[in-house]
C-alpha cells in the first residue's frame, strides 16, 4: 500500500478548489473536501440547509449530516471526521498540518504530534495536556517526522470506526447494501439482509473479491475519459470561435458585396447624370436664343407702332397697326409653342423592389445568431452506452436542403492516420454528417471513425457483423446496417 501511495504521480486534491487538502473532511458517502472548501459549500445554501438540517454532497448529491436544531451551520463542516488516509499522503513540504482540537474552535496551529487514540493531530500545547490529564496520559503519540512515512499513518488507520456511531469499530460488511457497519448498525438495520459477513474473519477473502488493481484501472479509464470529454468540449470551444469569426467574415463579405454594387451605381449615376446635363445645357442654350430673336422682333413691331403713333399721318398709323395686329396671334402662337414644348428636366435614382425592403428592414429582419446544440457524443467502453447531451430539434432553423441548383465549390483530399495495432484500414462506406463532420466504415476493422472538420479522429466504434450500407436518418442519427 506504502508502495502504491509513494509511487503516485499525482497528488490528492480537493474537488471544489482544486488544489491540495487543507484539513481534509470525509462524507459518509466516502467523498472528501476541504474543510474550508465544505463550510463555504455548506454557508453558500445555508438557507435551504436550515430547514433540512442536511446537505447533499457536492460530487454524488446524496444526503450527508443530519444536524440538530442547536448546532449552527457555521460547525456543520467540522463535524466529519477527518480523512487519516487522504492526510497521510498530502505532501508535508506542501502544506502543513493544523492541530484538529484547535481547529475544531475555529483556530488554526501547526501541529508537532499525533494521537493514536483520539485519532487526531495536536499542537505542542495539546501535547502537553495528554501529558497532564491523568484519562489522557495512556494516549500514545506520534511525532510528525514519524507520519512522513505513509505506511506508519496506514497502520494508524487499520482501526476505521462507524461513521454513524464514532466510538464503534466497524466489524461487519453487508453484501446487500455493499457498505461496512458496526454491531449497533447491524442490529438495527441488517440484521434481515441475505447475507452479513464479519470483517475481521472474511477480510482476506473480502480483499480479493474487491480486485483493487481492476478498480485503479477503471479508475485510471473514467480520468481517461472525462479529460477526452474535457479536450472535445475545449476543440469545440475554439471550433465555435472559428464559425463566429467566420460568421462576422461573412457579414463583411455582405457589405463588402452591398457596398461595391452601390459604387458602380454611383458612378453611373455620375456619369450618366453629366450626360443628362450637357445635354439639356445645349438645348436650352439653342431654345433660349430663339427666344431672345423673337423677343427682339417683337421690340422692333412695338418701336416702329410708337414711332408712326408718335410722328406719322393717319395713313401710316392705320397701316402700321394693321400690319402689326396681324402680327400679333403669331406671336402668340410662338410664346405659346415655347411652353408647351419645353420640358422641366428632374432626375432620381430609383432602386428595384429587393433594395427597397431592404432599406427598411432592421437587424432582426436581415438575419440572427442561430445557436445548435451539439449530438450525443459516444464514448467507447464507457459501460456501453453514449454520454447524454443535449439533443437538437430534427429540423433546424438556418440549414437549407440540398437543391438541384447546389454546386460544388470545393473538393478537398485528405489521408486518416489513426493510432493503435489494427489491421490496413478498408474504408468502404462514407457519409457526411452535421458540422462538417465525416464517418467512414472500416470494413477490416470492424469499426465506425467520426472526423471532425479538421479531419481528425473523434471517436471510433465497433460495428457487428459485415458492413452492408451507412445512411443518415437524422440530425444527430446514423443508421449502420450490416449482414
Amino acid at each position: 500500500m506504502a508502495a502504491a501511495i509513494s509511487n503516485t504521480e499525482e497528488e490528492p486534491t480537493c474537488p471544489i478548489c482544486l488544489g491540495l487538502f487543507n484539513v481534509p473532511r470525509q462524507l459518509p458517502c466516502a467523498h472528501t473536501f476541504c474543510q474550508s472548501c465544505l463550510q463555504s459549500y455548506i454557508t453558500s445554501k445555508a438557507i435551504e440547509h436550515e430547514k433540512k438540517r442536511c446537505f447533499e454532497c457536492p460530487v454524488c448529491r446524496k444526503t450527508a449530516g443530519h444536524f440538530t436544531e442547536n448546532k449552527p451551520t457555521s460547525e456543520w463542516a467540522s463535524s466529519f471526521p477527518v480523512d487519516t488516509v487522504i492526510q497521510c499522503i498530502i505532501p508535508k513540504s506542501k502544506v502543513d498540518r493544523v492541530c484538529d482540537a484547535c481547529s475544531s474552535e475555529g483556530s488554526s496551529v501547526t501541529a508537532t504530534g499525533f494521537c493514536v487514540v483520539c485519532e487526531e493531530a495536536i499542537c505542542d500545547d495539546c501535547v502537553k495536556v495528554h501529558r497532564k490529564l491523568k484519562v489522557l496520559k495512556s494516549h500514545s503519540i506520534l511525532t510528525m517526522e514519524l507520519l512522513n512515512n505513509p505506511q506508519n499513518m496506514m497502520k494508524l488507520a487499520e482501526g476505521f470506526t462507524c461513521l454513524n456511531h464514532e466510538d464503534e469499530d466497524l466489524k461487519f460488511y453487508c453484501n446487500d447494501h455493499k457498505i461496512a457497519c458496526c454491531g449497533i448498525c447491524y442490529f438495527e438495520s441488517h440484521t434481515t439482509c441475505s447475507k452479513v459477513r464479519k470483517l475481521k474473519e472474511e477480510l482476506p477473502a473480502l480483499l480479493r473479491e474487491t480486485k483493487q488493481s481492476e478498480i485503479i484501472e477503471e479508475l485510471k479509464k473514467l480520468q481517461t475519459h472525462l479529460k477526452t470529454f474535457i479536450d472535445v468540449k475545449e476543440s469545440t470551444i475554439k471550433d465555435l470561435e472559428s464559425q463566429v469569426n467566420g460568421l462576422t467574415d461573412r457579414i463583411r463579405e455582405v457589405r463588402s458585396k452591398i457596398n461595391t454594387a452601390l459604387d458602380e451605381l454611383e458612378m453611373k449615376v455620375k456619369t450618366e447624370g453629366k450626360r443628362i446635363h450637357k445635354k439639356a445645357v445645349i438645348r436650352t442654350q439653342e431654345e433660349n436664343h430663339q427666344c431672345w430673336s423673337l423677343i427682339h422682333a417683337i421690340r422692333n413691331s412695338q418701336l416702329l407702332c410708337e414711332t408712326v403713333l408718335k410722328y406719322g399721318i393717319d395713313i401710316q398709323k392705320f397701316l402700321t397697326a394693321e400690319k402689326i395686329k396681324s402680327q400679333l396671334p403669331l406671336y402668340y402662337s410662338q410664346v405659346r409653342e415655347k411652353y408647351e414644348r419645353t420640358d422641366i428636366l428632374t432626375v432620381q435614382v430609383t432602386f428595384t423592389p429587393l433594395l427597397e425592403s431592404i432599406l427598411s428592414l432592421s437587424s432582426s429582419d436581415i438575419g440572427k445568431l442561430v445557436t445548435m446544440n451539439g449530438s450525443t457524443l459516444s464514448i467507447p467502453g464507457l459501460l456501453g452506452k453514449p454520454v447524454p447531451m443535449n439533443r437538437p430539434a430534427l429540423s433546424m432553423p438556418g440549414v437549407r436542403k440540398p437543391t438541384k441548383e447546389c454546386q460544388i465549390e470545393k473538393v478537398e483530399t485528405f489521408d486518416v492516420n489513426i493510432s493503435g495495432n489494427s489491421n490496413t484500414p478498408c474504408y468502404s462506406g462514407i457519409t457526411i454528417l452535421p458540422r462538417d463532420r465525416v464517418m467512414l466504415v472500416d470494413l477490416n476493422n470492424s469499426r465506425c471513425i467520426v472526423l471532425n472538420n479538421s479531419h481528425q479522429v473523434v471517436t471510433t466504434s465497433k460495428i457487428a457483423g459485415k458492413f452492408y450500407e451507412i445512411c443518415v436518418v437524422g440530425y444527430d442519427e446514423v443508421a449502420v446496417s450490416c449482414v
